[in-house]
């Protein structure tokens, strides 16, 4: 929906250039508490050009504060269309300590999240995984997933060429890679290890999370491999980090041997 415009109160317009804070971090401040009670989600939120008439200030120092607003997930950016108050993002747990697909996450969440296939190839030896050497190509797909028309999640999937020849387009848009594993070539992932980052996130990848390529995003390294060690697939999780937390429980160790009970004294 269209935005429209409301004129701020002579307070609201007069930031304090003599305040030790920079403008446009004043600036989001008073954006962000002025669209949260003017506009609904899914409405369209003024121009960079009108704001900065409002408020007497560069458009350089009215973008940085809208791109801050935008990297926080207040708003959303659509291109050729505008600009809009975002729907209230979801919170995601993903039990890493456990066994599972991805979408699995979803349905504990309670949330209903979309994905898309982006894109879906065969990667020459140079794209190969380490950890499927010595091949010499590998099968590459990726999957976006949003909720509401807000991404927040980007998955680049990397199965290896003897099973990928048995994996069809259709089938990476629709199931997940460990149902794919199970029901079209009959092998069910045995173990799985994590490495957990944070990156920054090239052009391509903030355009497709609607984010700055200045956003620290959360980065996960999944390596699933069968009962013989060997690599069925690498997924590469890139996920923000206000929408999805990591959970992990963790049991004491046992010990091996029995504690000796003390001796009597005679």
């Amino acid at each position: 929906m269209k935005s429209e415009s409301i004129p701020p109160s002579r307070e609201a317009a007069d930031l304090r250039r003599e305040d030790p804070r920079a403008l446009h971090e004043q600036l989001t401040t008073r954006l962000r508490g002025e669209f949260l009670s003017a506009y609904s989600p899914g409405h369209q939120i003024p121009t960079e050009e009108a704001i900065g008439q409002t408020y007497n200030l560069s458009r350089v120092t009215v973008r940085r504060a809208i791109q801050t607003l935008v990297d926080q997930g207040l708003l959303i950016r659509r291109q050729g269309k505008g600009t809009f108050l975002a729907q209230p993002r979801p919170r995601i747990t993903y039990e890493i300590d456990r066994l599972g697909p991805f979408m699995d996450a979803f349905a504990t969440s309670d949330e209903k999240v979309n994905a898309h296939l982006v894109d879906f190839y065969w990667g020459t030896e140079k794209q190969v995984p380490s950890c499927f050497a010595p091949a010499k190509s590998v099968l590459l797909y990726e999957r976006l997933y949003e909720t509401g028309g807000n991404p927040h999640g980007f998955l680049q999937i990397a199965i290896p060429a003897h099973l990928g020849e048995h994996i069809s387009r259709a089938d990476t848009a629709c199931i997940g890679v460990y149902q794919i594993l199970k029901e079209k070539i009959g092998i069910e992932p045995y173990r799985a290890t994590f490495n957990i980052s944070t990156e920054l996130p090239d052009q391509i990848l903030a355009a497709r999370l609607g984010v700055s390529s200045g956003t620290p995003l959360l980065s996960l390294e999944r390596i699933s491999y069968d009962a013989k060690g060997e690599a069925l697939e690498r997924t590469l999780h890139h996920l923000l980090p206000e929408v999805y937390r990591l959970s992990v429980n963790v049991h004491a160790r046992h010990s091996q041997t029995r504690a000796t009970a003390p001796r009597k004294k005679k």
